[in-house]
């Protein structure tokens, strides 16, 4: 069963549907981390909605790989890195330096010294979703077929 995995395009679509899987617990995380936020403004909805049609879309995709479902999945994994962008633009109040800053001086500081501010959002957090599509898309553009014995490149070459 195992030795299965071994085969790329097996070990490609796993790989697909693993992370197409981690939508779900986004969708789940991100729902409850919003919740403040949902009644109030629009781009807080941006990440459930994208995630719950790739969590939709993403097995119809891998269902009808060779007719389209490869290309599909590709394209909308590159939406996901854009997304993410966005989300911390939004997450950052339109100041990434700024909040950049922040970040790198709390991990500068020492632990047990470090003023609690809630003054917003986790910054960085939306960057876990263009790192899940950054993935995706390798995974959807990668070559999965095998590639041709020695015997049938000789075959070829001599014919």
């Amino acid at each position: 069963m195992w030795r299965n995995f071994r085969e790329p395009a097996i070990a490609q679509k796993v790989a697909l549907a693993l992370l197409l899987a981690g939508f779900g617990l986004l969708i789940v995380e991100v729902r409850f981390e919003h919740q403040a936020v949902l009644g109030k403004k629009w781009q807080a909805w941006m990440p459930i909605i994208y995630s719950a049609s790739m969590l939709i879309s993403g097995p119809i995709a891998l269902f009808l790989w060779n007719r389209g479902g490869r290309i599909f999945l590709s394209v909308a994994f590159t939406l996901a890195p854009i997304l993410g962008l966005l989300g911390f633009w939004f997450h950052s109040k339109g100041d990434p330096w700024l909040a950049l800053s922040k970040v790198f001086t709390v991990i500068c500081m020492m632990p047990g010294k470090i003023p609690m501010d809630t003054g917003g959002p986790p910054v960085l957090a939306p960057l876990a979703l263009a790192g899940l599509g950054m993935l995706g898309v390798l995974c959807s553009a990668a070559c999965s077929t095998k590639p041709p014995e020695k015997n049938e490149q000789a075959a070829q070459s001599a014919g």
